[in-house]
């Protein structure tokens, strides 16, 4: 947490000092408040290449929080979100004596330190790195009432983990004070969920895999966006010359 707060620091000063340099930009400060809705995927190879499991393509995913932004006159913004966010998968097992679907859900706590520019006409593009933190999993199976309730799964994965995220979308209100804001959003985690290797997404009791997994299992998502981002500030030139913070009355 320390190391993002830090990187956030940076980026504001070099901003300002950027800003300082090409004159009377003006700086301006936003809240907002963001949720999403869409898909998710556990990609896998090993389960991809099991001919008994059909993962679901289409898991529901879901995101909300704020954000906060500064942007450097009407073009560049960079910012730090916080989301709680939900994903997982579902799959469809057959074998020769059984067959029964399962699925897989997962909760996280979510940083993101993004860079966003926006076009003239409303139009923007985002990018930055997201760090999260698993708060629960959860497993459910319609062939087994009580599957797995007394098992901690959360121990079996990586405690963190990081993304890349992408972004578009557009301005569908825009005023001095207020900007409202739709788009889509793309989530790719570089890292293994289950890094230690002691736990196999399909292991679930009943189907035991004939073979050794070794592939990495990484979260995918893609979501569909609404933020309302509100400006309370704005870093302005005195009459003195110098720069100040000024609030919106």
């Amino acid at each position: 947490m320390k190391k993002i707060l830090i990187i956030f620091v940076l980026l504001l000063t070099v901003s300002f000092a950027f800003g300082q340099r090409r004159g009377q930009t003006i700086k301006w400060f936003s809240l907002g408040l963001k949720a999403s809705v869409g898909n998710s995927f556990l990609l896998n190879t090993d389960v991809l290449e099991d001919s008994k499991i059909q993962p679901d393509y289409f898991t529901p995913a879901f995101s909300y929080g704020g954000r906060l932004t500064f942007s450097h006159g009407e073009n560049i913004g960079i910012g730090i979100e916080y989301l709680n966010s939900s994903f997982g998968q579902d799959y469809g097992v057959a074998t020769d004596s059984l067959a029964y679907t399962k699925s897989i859900d997962i909760k996280t706590s979510d940083i993101t330190l993004f860079f966003r520019y926006s076009g003239q006409k409303g139009g923007y593009f985002e990018i930055g790195p997201r760090f999260s933190t698993l708060k629960s999993v959860t497993e459910e199976n319609d062939i087994q009432a009580n599957f797995r309730n007394t098992d901690n799964l959360i121990d079996y994965y990586g405690p963190k983990f990081t993304s890349i995220v992408i972004g578009t979308g557009l301005s569908l209100v825009r005023t001095e004070r207020v900007n409202v804001n739709a788009g889509v959003r793309a989530t790719y985690s570089f890292s293994d969920l289950n890094p230690n290797k002691t736990y196999y997404v399909l292991d679930d009791y009943v189907y035991r895999p004939d073979y050794i997994p070794t592939a990495t299992t990484n979260p995918i998502t893609l979501k569909f966006v609404l933020e309302v981002n509100y400006f309370f500030a704005f870093w302005g030139d005195a009459s003195c010359g110098r720069g100040r913070l000024m609030f919106f009355q």
